[in-house]
């Protein structure tokens, strides 16, 4: 290989092996589903039309330069003048070439280099966002990663090294972006053996720095251009093309940085920065401002700062601090309340924090995809014919609420449910309390299509929500026991109390009526799972205390709940002509009762008048007898003219004698003072 053609041919090479990364990672991100590489892949798929530009334009310069090198030739073999400039006509379509390629075609190149790095990463962000951290054999991807990490290292650091040399400089900005490939392929090599282990947030993280190192080189390239614009031109000044990234030549020059930094502003102003007293001191000083700097880092890591909410645990050695008063009152370590707290400097001292005034929080009844093992996640329920309900305080029997993207709702097992067979049954019922016929035979049949419809075994979604704490004594200061085991017993308590809040639903679902559980029997449910699960973090020594247990939701699968809604329904049917039945016999009960209460009232009332009357007609005789036993003939006229009195009130009377000589005169006017006969004979 001669040294004219070394750029090209390492270009071209460097171009094969993007191409066979790209491929590898494509392969890899289609075969396990992986997030990250499926990003790479678009972070390497750039990389191919930036060693095509290298190549290109490092043919066009390798051809300038020759033909400025025949000039040369030319020119010293002293020719006649007419061959000269013929030739001289002849050769310079190489160097007009290459100023036209790079006045025109480099910053198009440049615009379409930035705009694809701006708009994959914007794409893979928002898949990052609102997709699945899922995938399949990590381990294979690692291995993945770290073949094409290391050719991408091999390829990279040698074009790196030839750039070195000022023919080849335009090697420098593939050499750079490749690196930057292989530092994005580590990234993702290590995220994949965290995942192996479990840790499975590694890869999400990766997923969002590879879109953002993306970005942020699509915003530098078009940021070169414009300011190559404005860049004042030095005679004999080599010249940077602008989709060489200054940030990923930090990775192919490493230990070139302030040289890089020199070099950059001494083309960024037009002048030797790099010459004045200002720059020469930074970069004496740099190092020791940089120790002092770490130097005082390391001296912070001795202030322990604990949050109101937290407490803290000392550890000196990996041994957790126990003071004297502590170890007589029996404690196992020194609790460090909130404040400000010294301690040995890392690593020799570290503290563990406790929440233990924090009201912590798990949900029962979801399950977010990231939860569940890689190699079960095949099995995982992740239905998207489903649709998802919008709102989240709203629960309805036919919606997922939870995205499928992000994960499933539980299931739980519940024993088969008779009410609805038992409503089909009782024919009485509906012909109790129906009002017709027609009623009858729609209710009846109701009945019989829902329990035929009616699962032998029934499935319900549960959402549960448990709220607890550390646990405090009485006196609501912190039980310095509980935050010990809280913090060392266990790796992650709230993981555990989630799974004993799934083994206490599992057991109130398997002992519960389904139907009950959703129409009466909630509150009991929820006393009860509050009382178990406090028995259980009691049982393991969890050091925890419920501060709030609920079931918000209990509801059947989406895909039968129409059957279910048939079985509420006749029940509803069921319960509204039972409550009808039970209006109409109280009306009737009450319209008896009121009707005998008045005919017993009307029978005491005449029984009474009865006998007042009888009682004073007694009387009355009793002091008729009297009176006649004195004067008989008196009581005799005087009832004679009482019964005339009687008979003729209200009547004119005359009275007419028998012989017209005699005249009676009869006063039938009230006097002011009674005759002896207008006395009356009944009074005593």
């Amino acid at each position: 290989m001669t040294d004219s053609k070394k750029l090209e041919y390492t270009a071209l090479v460097g171009l094969l092996l993007q191409g066979v990364f790209l491929l590898v990672c494509w392969v890899l991100g289609e075969q396990t589903g992986s997030s990250s590489v499926m990003a790479e892949k678009w972070h390497l798929a750039v990389g191919m039309p930036i060693w095509l530009l290298v190549l290109v334009h490092g043919r066009q310069r390798r051809l300038a330069r020759q033909e400025r090198e025949d000039m040369e030739a030319l020119k010293q073999s002293r020719l006649s003048e007419e061959l000269f400039e013929e030739t001289e006509l002849d050769t310079m379509r190489a160097s007009a070439s290459v100023a036209i390629f790079e006045r025109y075609l480099v910053p198009l190149a440049t615009i379409a280099l930035s705009g694809g790095l701006i708009f994959f990463a914007f794409r893979v962000f928002v898949g990052a966002l609102h997709g699945v951290f899922a995938l399949k054999n990590p381990l294979v991807v690692a291995v993945g990663m770290v073949f094409i990490a290391f050719l991408g290292f091999l390829i990279g650091k040698y074009a790196a090294g030839l750039a070195r040399s000022r023919e080849l400089r335009l090697l420098r900005a593939a050499a750079g972006y490749v690196l930057g490939n292989v530092v994005a392929c580590v990234l993702i090599a290590v995220a994949m053996a965290m995942y192996h282990f479990e840790a499975t947030w590694g890869e999400k993280v990766v997923t969002y720095v590879i879109p953002v190192m993306m970005g942020l080189v699509g915003l530098e390239l078009l940021l070169n251009m414009v300011l190559d614009i404005y860049r004042p031109r030095v005679p004999g000044q080599e010249r940077r093309p602008p989709y060489d990234s200054r940030l990923l030549s930090l990775f192919a020059e490493p230990g070139g940085v302030l040289q890089t930094v020199a070099s950059t502003l001494d083309y960024q102003f037009g002048f030797k920065v790099s010459e004045t007293w200002f720059y020469r001191f930074m970069a004496r000083a740099i190092l020791p401002l940089f120790l002092i700097q770490l130097a005082s880092l390391w001296v912070l890591t001795t202030v322990v700062v604990v949050d109101p909410q937290r407490v803290a645990f000392i550890e000196v050695l990996g041994k957790p601090y126990l003071s004297a008063a502590d170890e007589r009152a029996g404690l196992p370590a020194t609790v460090f309340q909130p404040g400000y707290h010294l301690k040995w400097p890392w690593p020799f001292g570290t503290a563990r924090f406790v929440p233990a005034n924090e009201i912590q929080s798990v949900e029962v009844g979801k399950v977010h995809i990231k939860e569940v093992p890689a190699a079960l996640r095949q099995w995982a329920n992740l239905d998207s014919s489903i649709p998802t309900s919008k709102d989240p305080d709203v629960v309805l029997w036919r919606e997922q609420h939870i995205r499928w993207q992000e994960g499933y709702e539980v299931n739980f097992l519940v024993p088969s449910s008779e009410v609805a067979g038992k409503a089909g049954e009782k024919a009485e019922t509906p012909e109790a309390h129906a009002e017709s016929e027609a009623q009858v035979a729609q209710l009846r049949e109701l009945m019989q299509e829902s329990t035929q419809k009616s699962p032998k075994v029934n499935l319900a979604r549960v959402l549960a929500q448990v709220y607890f704490r550390v646990r405090h004594n009485p006196d609501g200061s912190v039980d310095e026991r509980a935050a010990f085991n809280y913090c060392y017993d266990l790796s992650d308590p709230s993981k555990h109390l989630k799974d004993l809040a799934y083994r206490a639903v599992c057991r109130i679902a398997a002992s519960q009526d389904f139907i009950r559980w959703i129409a009466e029997d909630r509150g009991a449910c929820v006393a009860k799972f509050k009382t178990m699960l406090q028995e259980a973090i009691d049982k393991e020594n969890l050091g925890l205390e419920i501060v709030y247990a609920g079931m918000s939701a209990v509801h059947p699968p989406p895909e039968t709940a129409r059957a279910y809604e048939q079985i509420v329904t006749a029940l509803e049917h069921k319960e509204s002509f039972v409550l009808e039945g039970g209006i109409k016999a109280a009306e009737m009960f009450y319209e008896a009762s009121a009707s005998a209460a008045q005919t017993v009232s009307a029978a005491k009332g005449y029984a009474e008048g009865v006998l007042k009357t009888e009682e004073a007609s007694k009387d009355e005789f009793i002091v008729q007898l009297a009176t006649y036993e004195k004067a008989p003939l008196v009581y005799l006229f005087r009832s004679y003219f009482e019964s005339i009195e009687e008979a003729l009130a209200g009547q004119t009377v005359f009275v007419v004698p028998e012989m017209q000589s005699e005249v009676n005169i009869i006063d039938m006017q009230a006097h002011l003072r009674p005759q002896l006969l207008d006395l009356d004979s009944t009074e005593k």
